[in-house]
């Protein structure tokens, strides 16, 4: 596609994803690493719903890296809440790696880090 084109199908709300758009990941041994930071911020929601559904379909276990993140995005909490059940119905694991004590706080007040932290915000 050239770039003409893809900035017009932009413009209309029709862009094109492709493999080299979603976020860093990696895979290997049954397990897709998603990293959801950026610029000391969230991933933007559509490239992290975008590597979800990649690690999903994977059929691996995924393990996300909050690395130089400290607070939560709703977006990406509703995110990572939809993952985190299809994994668990498809008997695969949702494992957050690198959650600083400030975000699992977030995790907590969101009413969220039981899903995700086995004792609430303690450390594993």
């Amino acid at each position: 596609m050239t770039a003409d084109r893809k900035s017009r199908n932009e413009r209309k709300g029709k862009s094109r994803h492709t493999d080299s758009d979603n976020p860093p990941s990696e895979r290997g041994a049954g397990v897709t690493v998603i990293k959801v930071e950026r610029s000391g911020d969230w991933l933007p929601v559509e490239e992290f719903r975008s590597a979800a559904l990649a690690a999903v379909e994977a059929g691996h276990d995924v393990t996300t890296d909050f690395d130089k993140l400290h607070h939560l995005d709703g977006s990406a909490l509703q995110i990572l809440l939809a993952l985190a059940a299809e994994q668990k119905k498809r008997g695969r694991a949702l494992v957050l790696e690198q959650a600083s004590e400030s975000l699992r706080q977030w995790f907590e007040y969101a009413g969220a880090a039981q899903h995700f932290f086995a004792n609430g915000t303690k450390q594993p």
